[in-house]
C-alpha cells in the first residue's frame, strides 16, 4: 500500500477551513452563490465505485452553480481537482459508460455552467460549456484561481495532494510535465463555447465553502477512494482525513478524526455498509488503543521487538540485561528503522513464556512452564515505553490453547499478543531438537478462536497472533488457517537464518500460497545470520516486514 509521509504515527491530513463563517451558498462578500451542501448527519458511505464521484457529490451536494467535468486521465483528473478545489466546485470524472448518470447528476444539482478539463466529450443542454484552457495564465483567467503555486505530482499521488489543498487558493498539480489540463483547449479562454455564440466565455468566479467548520462533516477517504470525491469534499470545506485503510480504526489519527464528529462520511469502495461503518467508529471512539494509536494492528504502525526470555541470554537478546536496559536497546533499533519506515515503528518484546525440555518433566509435556508473574516486569517496562509485548510458546507435547490458557491474565491487556512456534511442536516419541516439529491449521485455529473471543469478551483493541515458520513442513494444511476472525491480526513470522541468499529463498518460499489476509514478519539472527542484515536491508526486503525481531 502507498502512504505519503505524513510525519511519524499522523494519518490525518486535515484541510484548512476557511477562517472566516460564511453561510452556505455564498462567498465572502455575497455577490456570487456557491454550491450549496447537504446537511451533515450520521454515519454514511458513497463507494463511487466507477470512479465518477457522482455518488460523492449525491452525498455531499444539494446544488451547485458551477460543475467541473474532467477526463479520467492523470493530468485531467490532477488539473481538475486543482480548479474544483480552486473555484469551491463540485468535481465528477466522464468515465467510460457513465455518461447517463453524469448527465442526470449535472441536471439534478442545477448547474448553470459546466467546466470540462480534458478529453471530455460530455455535453449539458441545460447551461454553458466552457472547455479548459491547459496553460496556466489561461486557466487562471478564465477561473478567477490565483493558484499559490504549480506542483508536478505523480499520478498515484494526486489524491494524497488533494487532501492538502485549500479551497480558494490551491496549487495547480500538474502530471508528468503535461501542461494543466493534459489536452482540451489550448487558449486562454478566447475559444471557449458559450451558450451567446460570442466565442469568448465569461470568467468564473470562485464560491465560498459550502460548511463552515461547526457543520462540516468529517469525511475519510483513503488509496482507492476517486479523485473526483476528494475534490468534491476539499471543496465543500468538510474535513476530510486521508486514511492508511478504508477503516476509522487503523491509527491514532483516523480515530482523532472521528473521535468528536456528528458526522462521518466515508468515500470510496472499502469501508463496508453503513452498520458496518457505525460498528467501527464507535468501536474507535471507545476501545482502548493500541501503541501508536488505534485499534487495527496494520497497517497503520510496524514493530521492531527484542526476542528471547528473561530466565536466561540463551535463548536471545531480552535475557543479556534487565527490563529497563531491554527498552533502551529496542528502542536504539526503532529509531534506526524509522527513516526507512513510512509507518510509525514501535518498539516491542517477544517474550519466550514456555520453552521446549529436553526431558518429559513431571507432567510429562516436554516444555518449562514458568508462573506468568515472572514475565510480567518485562510486559510492565515495554507497555509502559508505548511498546507491546508478545509471548512466545514453545508447547512440546502440551496443546497450544491450554499453553496460551496460561497467560490468559496477561492476554487481557491491550497492548499484549501471543506466538505460536511450531519448531517445538512434538509428537510421541519425539525429542526437542532431534526433529523440526510441526502443527495442523486446525490446532491454530483453535488459538485463533479462543484469543478472538477473549479479546472480543475483554473489550480490547485487535489482538496480534504470530506463527513462526521456517519449512513448510511446519504447519499442515495451511491454506486452511481461519483468518476470519477480525478481533485477531495474523503474521507470520520466516525465522530461518543463514546467508541473505538462503533467507531470501526461505521468505519466497513461506509467502507462495499463503493467505492476502496474513501479514509478514522476519527475523534478523545476531550470530546465524551472515551477515546480519542491516535496518536498511531489512526494509527493503518485500514486501516489507510488518513486524521484526531480533534473537
Amino acid at each position: 500500500m502507498r502512504h505519503i509521509n505524513r510525519g511519524v504515527g499522523a494519518a490525518v491530513l486535515a484541510i484548512s477551513l476557511a477562517a472566516t463563517t460564511v453561510a452556505c451558498g455564498s462567498t465572502e462578500d455575497g455577490d456570487a452563490p456557491g454550491m450549496r451542501a447537504v446537511e451533515a448527519d450520521g454515519v454514511r458511505v458513497a463507494a463511487d465505485a466507477d470512479g465518477s464521484g457522482v455518488e460523492a457529490t449525491r452525498l455531499l451536494v444539494e446544488s451547485a452553480p458551477v460543475v467541473v467535468v474532467a477526463a479520467p486521465d492523470e493530468a485531467a483528473q490532477a488539473a481538475a481537482a486543482s480548479v474544483a478545489v480552486g473555484l469551491r466546485a463540485p468535481m465528477l470524472t466522464a468515465v467510460p459508460g457513465g455518461e447517463a448518470g453524469l448527465a442526470d447528476e449535472v441536471s439534478r444539482l442545477g448547474a448553470e455552467r459546466v467546466l470540462r478539463v480534458g478529453a471530455v466529450s460530455f455535453g449539458y443542454d441545460d447551461g454553458e460549456v466552457v472547455d479548459s484552457p491547459t496553460d496556466r495564465p489561461g486557466l487562471e483567467e478564465l477561473t478567477g484561481i490565483s493558484f499559490d503555486s504549480e506542483v508536478e505530482v505523480p499520478g498515484d499521488r494526486i489524491d494524497d495532494v488533494t487532501v492538502h489543498q485549500s479551497p480558494g487558493a490551491p496549487a495547480l498539480m500538474t502530471v508528468g510535465g503535461t501542461d494543466a489540463a493534459g489536452g482540451g483547449t489550448d487558449t486562454a479562454g478566447g475559444d471557449a463555447d458559450s451558450d451567446d455564440g460570442s466565442g469568448a466565455a465569461e470568467p468564473f468566479e470562485p464560491g465560498a465553502p459550502a460548511w463552515d467548520g461547526d457543520d462540516a462533516p468529517s469525511v475519510l477517504v483513503h488509496d482507492r477512494t476517486p479523485v473526483a470525491s476528494i475534490a468534491t469534499a476539499v471543496a465543500a470545506g468538510a474535513a476530510v482525513s486521508h486514511l492508511r485503510a478504508p477503516d476509522p480504526r487503523v491509527d491514532g489519527g483516523s480515530v482523532e478524526a472521528v473521535r468528536d464528529a456528528d458526522a462521518v462520511y466515508a468515500l470510496g469502495p472499502g469501508w463496508g455498509t453503513e452498520q458496518q461503518l457505525g460498528d467501527r467508529v464507535e468501536t474507535a471512539r471507545t476501545v482502548p488503543e493500541l501503541p501508536g494509536g488505534g485499534q487495527l494492528m496494520f497497517p497503520g504502525r510496524r514493530f521492531v521487538a527484542a526476542y528471547g526470555s528473561p530466565i536466561t541470554p540463551a535463548l536471545g537478546i531480552l535475557g543479556e540485561q534487565g527490563p529497563a536496559e531491554s527498552v533502551a536497546r529496542v528502542q536504539t533499533l526503532v529509531d534506526q528503522y524509522q527513516p526507512f519506515s513510512p509507518e510509525p515503528v514501535i518498539p516491542a518484546f517477544e517474550i519466550i513464556g514456555t520453552v521446549a525440555a529436553g526431558g518429559p518433566g513431571a507432567d510429562g509435556n516436554f516444555t518449562n512452564e514458568w508462573p506468568p508473574e515472572v514475565f510480567v516486569p518485562m510486559v510492565d517496562a515495554i507497555t509502559d515505553a508505548g511498546g507491546y509485548a508478545v509471548i512466545d510458546l514453545q508447547p512440546g507435547m502440551a496443546d497450544m490453547v491450554d499453553q496460551a490458557r496460561i497467560f490468559e491474565d496477561l492476554l487481557r491487556r491491550p497492548g499484549v499478543g501471543l506466538a505460536l512456534d511450531p519448531e517445538w511442536k512434538l509428537e510421541p516419541g519425539q525429542q526437542p531438537g532431534a526433529q523440526i516439529g510441526s502443527v495442523d491449521a486446525e490446532e491454530i485455529n483453535r488459538v485463533i478462536h479462543w484469543l478472538a473471543d477473549l479479546t472480543r469478551d475483554s473489550g480490547g483493541p485487535q489482538k496480534l497472533l504470530i506463527l513462526h515458520q521456517f519449512s513448510m513442513a511446519m504447519i499442515t494444511n495451511r491454506d486452511q488457517i481461519d483468518t476470519s476472525r477480525p478481533e485477531v491480526a495474523i503474521a507470520l513470522h520466516a525465522d530461518g537464518h543463514g546467508t541473505p541468499g538462503l533467507k531470501m529463498e526461505t521468505w519466497d518460499v513461506l509467502r507462495s500460497g499463503l493467505s492476502p489476509d496474513i501479514w509478514m514478519a522476519w527475523k534478523n539472527f545476531y550470530d546465524e545470520d551472515t551477515p546480519t542484515f542491516t535496518p536498511e536491508q531489512t526494509m527493503a526486503v518485500r514486501p516489507r516486514p510488518w513486524f521484526v525481531s531480533y534473537q
